[in-house]
């Protein structure tokens, strides 16, 4: 041959992409129902959440100086459709959120990412209300 030939530089697995690592660290996290939340069935047989839920300070206290609130925090009612129901259904603190995306798309036959989405975002929306909590 008229050429050295060099050694194979050995091949390095290329780096996870950002954000690749919180996004398994999130689908692995178990949603659990905060204790304090009623449920009740709609005609439909579909779930209504009950929780209590505060004014924001500043509302809180100018209702406060007005004589429009009591200082008691106030009952809201959510309810749920369809989907909202199946996955509500599927909040036992056991569940990650992987097993619920997966659950979803099997049952409504959605592709994975977007059932991974439609769970994410319904899990959002609860948290932020603090009807949820999330476990590692």
């Amino acid at each position: 041959m008229w050429f050295k030939r060099r050694p194979a530089k050995p091949v390095e697995p290329a780096p996870a992409p950002e954000g690749a690592e919180e996004r398994r660290r999130n689908l692995d996290m178990r949603p659990a129902r905060n204790r304090l939340v009623r449920e009740e069935r709609t005609e439909q047989g579909f779930a209504r959440l009950i929780y209590l839920s505060a004014y924001k300070p500043w509302f809180a206290g100018m209702a406060r100086r007005l004589g429009m609130w009591d200082g008691k925090p106030l009952e809201r009612k959510l309810e749920l459709d369809e989907l909202g129901t199946f996955c509500w259904e599927l909040i036992d603190g056991r569940n990650s959120v992987r097993d619920m995306a997966a659950r979803l798309a099997e049952h409504y036959s959605l592709p994975g990412r977007e059932a991974e989405l439609a769970v994410a975002g319904f899990l959002r929306e609860l948290g932020r209300r603090g009807v949820i909590g999330l476990r590692d």
